[in-house]
């Protein structure tokens, strides 16, 4: 399943192979669900291991990134209004 982020920063992931870094450029060109699910199921069972598993390096990298971003943004508002001007 492919998701859309709203994120500030840009998603790295380090230590990749090249195969897998050309893998998750190709995934991330799909336009669509649909796109990804027909690729997908082309791929042999091994490269649909690497897919599978790119792809939940992805979606944890990304929801890592939103904690971040909307844990820390709501605690500074709130200490802004204790700020010292």
């Amino acid at each position: 399943m492919l998701m859309t982020m709203s994120m500030t920063k840009m998603i790295q992931i380090n230590n990749l192979s090249q195969y897998e870094v050309e893998m998750l450029d190709h995934m991330w060109s799909l336009e669509t669900e649909q796109e990804f699910l027909e690729w997908f199921y082309l791929l042999d069972d091994e490269d649909k291991l690497v897919a599978d598993y790119l792809q939940r390096m992805i979606i944890l990298a990304g929801a890592e990134q939103l904690i971040e971003e909307t844990e820390y943004k709501d605690a500074k508002q709130v200490l802004k209004k204790f700020a010292l001007h």
